[in-house]
């Protein structure tokens, strides 16, 4: 039968291999402090008072909060020592001491040498940094002993943990920059790192929606980021003691492991593909946000003490049974993710258990803290079962990829082949030459003819317009829909790509667009925009381009509105002078690309009404992507702004005042794609 003792000898073992793993890097000139006195003080005490308390031995300085009444006031802690010749030579001196827990004040022979921490009334504790000191060596006293007292502040916990040296400052700084970095700033690179994680799956969520699984994992990499602030937050530039109660700040950290263990669960429940059920979705959720309530309720630091491990043990074992319950039902259902989660929650578990029976249980407060390297190795896990599904969706891509470039190289090959045929000398190169250049005039002359070139004049508003294609035929088209020389409609729509290919799918997707706009004037824009969708996915599904667009409807002063993934559309109103985008208070009504089933979606219309005077600017991404010599893009502030300050009473002078600030903006720099701009002004 293995007791406590054996076990703590078991532990300090596996303490000792880690140092031979780990060498300290102090030199063997070193004067170890040893034989501590301690004496109960009071806040008010200095060190001249101090030096005359009746000390009394001490065998241990994990508990020093026993030491003193009621767990809560300060500590003095006195080692006498004499130096040696070769301390006394060595150009500086210097003390290092454990981690003390909660503030100290350090003196030797009567003078101050450093503190650390804050003393109440608004205390600190610098519980996971080691101190280390300058020791001036005009304060030793030569041939008779040396006194040395901390005074330590306690509050139902205080310690030292660490060994307690004197020697060459510049070695110790060496040893504490080792330390520091094992118990610190690792933790702060490991924050920093998933916090990068963590924003960076928040990005991919909101570039899909869909894969919510994306958002829980993001949040729990930066509330776990957060958390680690525990181990560094005194490191952080510009820290100050007062910026923060320690009390609130440690709430917020337990707080954290509660909602860590929630947003943990809630992704595994959708990346395991696990039914959703209600009764332990909110038990999962009363699990986090009645243990927070119970913690933020503590009225002092004594209470939340005595809370925060009960309320741990109880309210994280739900969370903790249900994710080990839904991995272990994966794992049968022989999923590779599953094992690949058993296997990176190994250190955790490892972690959490050394941390749990070493500085809880034993109580050895000198070993190190390796719940900031279990964690971390868990979510990697997690992170490349993520990155190996991104890998597979990469690699199906590739292959359908691949599979169009086979086709389309047979198909290039076979054409070749026949012009080969027909090319028996270099005139006829020539002519076949000449063929594509006038087979280009062709396609531009046939998109100019079934594209306005001139903006119709109406009469419930006035139209300003403005196109020039990259080079030859145009990815971007637009068409008004007129009746009775009203402006009952308008669309704007950008084909993915250049060249003939996208100029020939203008004229296909006008067609399409136009129809559908005539004939289902009784449906609302969205349902419009969701039928000509349907109809371009079996027309383009086959190829690579996509479309998007806004389209417009008019009715009296009402305008409905319909956005699939093209620019922001702008507003601005005549009586206050101000632009605005279109767009919904609570929600984004911006749908996804047309023409691909992968992106089907539905489109949701807004409705807003113009007065005469207010003006729409609608516009593609050509002049807001646009680049100068300097590589700077015109971007949508610029654009914004010109259309505020636009000069020019008529729709088409705006318009050109806009192109006026984007080609003076642009320089020299080529045109790098189609551009469209068109000005609505109510009449």
């Amino acid at each position: 039968m293995i007791n406590k003792n054996s076990s703590i000898a078991i532990i300090i073992l596996i303490l000792n291999a880690l140092y031979i793993v780990f060498p300290s890097i102090v030199g063997a000139e070193v004067l170890y402090l040893y034989n501590w006195k301690y004496a109960p003080g009071k806040s008010e005490q200095g060190y001249n008072n101090a030096v005359k308390l009746p000390f009394q031995p001490l065998k241990s300085t994990s508990d020093l909060y026993t030491l003193v009444p009621n767990y809560e006031g300060f500590v003095w802690l006195r080692s006498e020592f004499t130096t040696s010749n070769k301390l006394v030579n060595m150009p500086l001196l210097g003390i290092l001491l454990g981690r003390i827990m909660i503030a100290d004040e350090t003196y030797c022979n009567g003078e101050l040498i450093g503190s650390t921490g804050q003393f109440p009334p608004r205390f600190f504790s610098e519980w996971n940094r080691y101190r280390l000191y300058m020791l001036p060596k005009s304060l030793l006293k030569t041939n008779e002993n040396n006194i040395l007292l901390i005074k330590v502040y306690v509050n139902h916990e205080g310690s030292i943990a660490g060994k307690n040296i004197i020697g060459n400052y510049n070695e110790l700084a060496k040893e504490y920059d080792y330390l520091d970095f094992i118990d610190s700033r690792i933790n702060a690179i490991i924050s920093f790192l998933f916090f990068l994680v963590g924003c960076y799956y928040i990005l991919m969520y909101s570039l899909r929606k869909k894969d919510i699984e994306n958002l829980y994992f993001g949040l729990t990499c930066i509330a776990f980021s957060f958390y680690l602030i525990n181990f560094f937050i005194t490191r952080l530039p510009g820290f100050d003691y007062n910026l923060i109660p320690y009390l609130l700040f440690q709430k917020i950290i337990f707080i954290l492991i509660f909602v860590i263990a929630y947003l943990l669960s809630r992704f595994l429940t959708r990346y395991l593909n696990v039914s959703d059920n209600k009764i332990i979705k909110y038990v999962l959720l009363v699990s986090t946000i009645m243990p927070s309530f119970i913690l933020l309720l503590a009225k002092d630091y004594p209470t939340f003490l005595n809370l925060r491990y009960k309320v741990i043990l109880f309210f994280i074992i739900p969370a903790i049974i249900y994710i080990i319950s839904i991995t272990i039902i994966a794992l049968k259902q022989k999923k590779k993710e599953a094992k690949i989660l058993m296997i990176g929650s190994i250190p955790f578990y490892f972690c959490a258990f050394w941390d749990l029976i070493v500085h809880n249980i034993f109580k050895i407060d000198d070993a190190i803290y390796l719940m900031g390297f279990g964690f971390p190795s868990f979510l990697i896990s997690i992170a490349a079962i993520l990155a190996i599904q991104t890998v597979q969706y990469h690699n199906e891509v590739e292959e359908l990829n691949i599979s169009l470039e086979k086709k389309v190289e047979d198909r290039t090959r076979q054409l070749y082949e026949a012009n080969q045929e027909l090319k028996l000398a270099l005139q006829q190169i020539r002519e076949q030459q000449e063929i594509a250049r006038r087979d280009m005039i062709m396609a531009v002359n046939v998109q100019r003819s079934i594209i306005p070139q001139k903006a119709p004049s109406v009469d419930n508003y006035e139209i300003g317009l403005y196109a020039q294609a990259m080079s030859g035929v145009s990815g971007d088209f637009y068409d008004f829909f007129i009746q009775n020389n009203k402006l009952a409609g308008m669309g704007l729509f950008d084909v993915s790509g250049h060249g003939i290919a996208s100029g020939l799918l203008t004229i296909l997707s006008k067609s399409i667009i136009f129809r559908h706009f005539e004939q289902l004037v009784n449906l609302h824009l969205g349902k419009v925009m969701e039928s000509i969708n349907k109809e371009l996915i079996q027309e383009l599904e086959n190829v690579d381009n996509y479309l998007t667009g806004i389209l417009l409807r008019f009715s009296d002063d009402k305008v409905e509105y319909v956005n699939a993934a093209h620019t922001e559309m702008l507003l601005k109103r005549k009586e206050t002078n101000n632009v605005i985008i279109c767009a919904h208070k609570e929600k984004d009504i911006k749908g996804m690309f047309l023409g691909k089933s992968v992106f089907q979606t539905f489109y949701t219309p807004l409705q807003f009404s113009m007065k005469p005077g207010d003006m729409l600017l609608v516009y593609s991404d050509g002049i807001t992507e646009q680049k100068n010599q300097d590589a700077e893009e015109f971007g949508f502030e610029r654009l914004k702004d010109a259309f505020l300050n636009a000069g020019g009473k008529t729709a088409q002078e705006i318009c050109e005042y806009i192109i006026a600030a984007f080609n003076e903006f642009k320089g020299e720099a080529k045109l790098g794609d189609d551009l469209t701009v068109i000005v609505l002004k109510k009449i």
